[in-house]
């Protein structure tokens, strides 16, 4: 187990909120490991709490779900996202490599293999949920890496990413080729003269 574990699920940590969904995104954009779990777990995860921030209370929420305005996806969601937390059990280890800070730490135990392999990154998304930020793992809608968005409306994993999805649009190509023909006019008329 890494040295730094404590430090990057701690909230009041030197890296607070950004640092477990940072860690994730590295995680899951890795090649050569199955992150198959993980990101279901997420994606469950996402779903629930993408149609719980639509709503402003639990008030709310209730008055929708007794009006069936959730839709099926929500129900799957939330159920397959429970069954999975409910085969999670916290089991003490010690770790000798953290002597200094203490070796006592606390790892997810499960009757299925993969969680037990993927402790560390089952709690990145479990302190993501506790802190209301699991909706800000996503992925670049250009170069489909995944990341953690400093902002909410936040879409691209960088601003080269951006502009290359802005310049490959249609709107963007009319208006760049409308752009090119008026300049071209404008040197051809200048060389007339």
């Amino acid at each position: 187990m890494l040295k730094n574990t404590k430090t990057w699920l701690d909230i009041n940590g030197p890296f607070g909120r950004l640092k477990p969904g940072q860690a994730l995104a590295k995680w899951l954009n890795e090649p050569d490991i199955s992150s198959k779990f993980v990101e279901d777990l997420l994606a469950d995860a996402q779903n629930v709490f993408r149609w719980v921030a639509e709503y402003k209370s639990l008030h709310a929420l209730n008055v929708a779900r007794k009006k069936k305005k959730l839709p099926l996806e929500f129900w799957n969601s939330h159920q397959r996202l429970n069954e999975t937390l409910a085969t999670f059990t916290c089991a003490p280890q010690i770790y000798l490599d953290s002597l200094p800070d203490g070796p006592l730490d606390w790892s997810v135990i499960t009757q299925e293999s993969p969680v037990a392999l993927l402790s560390l990154q089952v709690r990145w998304v479990l302190m993501l949920i506790a802190q209301g930020t699991i909706l800000r793992v996503r992925k670049c809608m250009q170069c489909k890496t995944w990341f953690f968005a400093g902002r909410s409306d936040q879409k691209f994993c960088k601003p080269s990413c951006q502009r290359k999805f802005l310049e490959s649009s249609a709107e963007f190509k009319a208006n760049r080729r409308k752009y090119m023909r008026d300049y071209y006019e404008k040197q051809t008329r200048r060389n007339v003269k």
